[in-house]
């Protein structure tokens, strides 16, 4: 299937011997609103970062779109990530920040500018081109990172705990603007978090993760309705 990314018998070793990723499988369709969800210390940034290409398994195999992936430096995978810091350039306005891959990716000036006020409109921000980051609040922060990731059109977009450095009440507010943008794009999206409300708010399926293994994988209405152990059962608070 076209755009398919498929995960076969991963494994992952710190370099002092502790286990972190045990024999992930997985096999997500074009689409797919994935959420990861599980405790600190479960792999699930692990498991993001080797399907960025930012960190190499010990085996298995990670195929997209029928290619093999493991070898593949992570510019050339055409993934997009969005990290829980936003890693924004301060010296750059809104507009540059947006526009950076794009000036990597070596786009001329006119189909840049297009692209990035496309995306400022997708995310509410329109009349901040020329802001400074450090006059942005959190969640203005976070579309413009949005935005950033979105402009070179990923083929699977990623994000690691997208929300968490924002107080409870933002979260919740961001959250539903966040979920609402990607319900709009036909892309894979990994949304990575500890959080249940956010998990099962960005994900159509839900992969709850517990001690670098997979403990349970379904929508999250299934996850609520038929918890496969005692361990998802407590961590879901049930």
């Amino acid at each position: 299937m076209e755009n398919e990314l498929i995960l076969e018998q991963i494994s992952k070793t710190f370099d002092d011997g502790s286990l972190v990723l045990k024999n992930i499988s997985l096999r997500l369709q074009q689409g797919t609103k994935l959420s990861v969800l599980g405790p600190s210390g479960s792999g699930k940034t692990t498991l993001l970062r080797l399907i960025a290409g930012l960190d190499s398994s010990d085996s298995g195999t990670i195929s997209f779109n029928g290619q093999i992936m493991n070898t593949c430096p992570p510019h050339r995978r055409n993934f997009g990530m969005m990290f829980q810091e936003f890693a924004l350039f301060p010296h750059l306005n809104v507009f540059d920040n947006i526009a950076f891959g794009l000036k990597m990716k070596g786009m001329d000036t006119v189909r840049i500018a297009e692209r990035v006020n496309e995306m400022l409109i997708m995310t509410g921000l329109e009349n901040f081109q020329t802001r400074r980051i450090d006059e942005l609040s959190g969640g203005e922060r976070q579309r413009v990172a949005l935005a950033r990731t979105l402009a070179p059109q990923p083929r699977l977009l990623m994000l690691d705990e997208p929300l968490s450095s924002l107080d409870r009440v933002l979260r919740k507010r961001l959250l539903s603007e966040l979920t609402d943008i990607l319900s709009r794009l036909n892309i894979t999206t990994i949304f990575v978090t500890h959080d249940h409300e956010e998990a099962f708010a960005a994900g159509n399926r839900v992969i709850i993760m517990n001690q670098g293994k997979i403990e349970q994988i379904g929508t999250p209405d299934q996850l609520i309705r038929t918890p496969e152990n005692q361990w998802v059962k407590e961590f879901l608070g049930q």
